[in-house]
């Protein structure tokens, strides 16, 4: 009786496993040697200066491969190449959709080195060296002996105020040129007149007092001088 019991015992056990065996292969079949975990899209958000098809390229992910064998940390990781982009995020939707979201670095002026430019963003990172840029202002009066690509800037982001001021001045279009001077900031516009920061202690606002004034002079006819805020005190114009 006690050897009657143990063979069907062992008997189960041997059906389980031989079960548990079929299973794994089909599985396996199913994941893997099918196309229905293939990737058949890859969307791309988030891209103004990078190419799309780049990001894809960088990614490592391709039509027609399995999405079960993308390795997230890896993909980002390879993206983050790119000097441009600041950061990404990668959403699997299975069986066959990948989403690729990028953050894009936000350059915001140039600083002449050798007989190129150095792109730098908000965050004072360098992010390419390439040709004049005429839609970024040229920062001068702070000495770039180093830099890496993808990298901070020291020299840049140790100046508490052109670390504040670079994002406030991204994307405006209405100065050419930064000239940094110890305390003192000159911000040439477009227009011809100059707004001059010395010595502030709040650079948002004295910045956003001295736009408001500058857009008033323009509007009266004014394409010269400077509109100086020294410390806390008022914005003075000076023809």
């Amino acid at each position: 009786m006690m050897e009657e019991r143990q063979y069907k015992k062992k008997k189960r056990f041997s059906v389980f496993i031989v079960f548990l065996l079929i299973f794994s292969i089909i599985l396996y079949v199913i994941l893997f040697r099918t196309s229905l975990f293939d990737v058949k899209n890859i969307y791309v958000y988030g891209t103004r200066t990078v190419d799309k098809s780049d990001v894809i390229r960088l990614s490592g992910i391709e039509i027609g491969s399995n999405i079960l064998k993308i390795n997230k940390s890896d993909v980002i990781k390879s993206i983050m190449r790119d000097p441009y982009i600041k950061d990404v995020s990668i959403n699997i939707l299975y069986p066959s959709k990948v989403e690729i979201r990028v953050d894009e670095r936000l350059l915001a002026g140039q600083i002449s080195y050798k007989d190129k430019f150095l792109y730098v963003d908000t965050d004072c990172v360098a992010v390419q060296l390439g040709d004049y840029n005429n839609k970024l202002p040229i920062l001068s009066g702070i000495n770039i002996e180093k830099f890496e690509i993808g990298s901070k800037i020291d020299n840049l982001s140790n100046n508490k105020d052109i670390a504040k001021l670079l994002p406030l001045i991204y994307n405006k279009n209405i100065y050419n040129a930064i000239i940094v001077n110890g305390s003192k900031i000159t911000l040439k516009t477009n227009s011809g007149i100059n707004v001059v920061l010395e010595n502030v202690d709040d650079i948002n606002y004295s910045l956003n007092f001295s736009e408001k004034i500058l857009n008033d002079l323009e509007k009266k006819g004014y394409n010269s001088g400077n509109v100086l805020i020294v410390s806390n005190g008022n914005p003075i114009y000076t023809p």
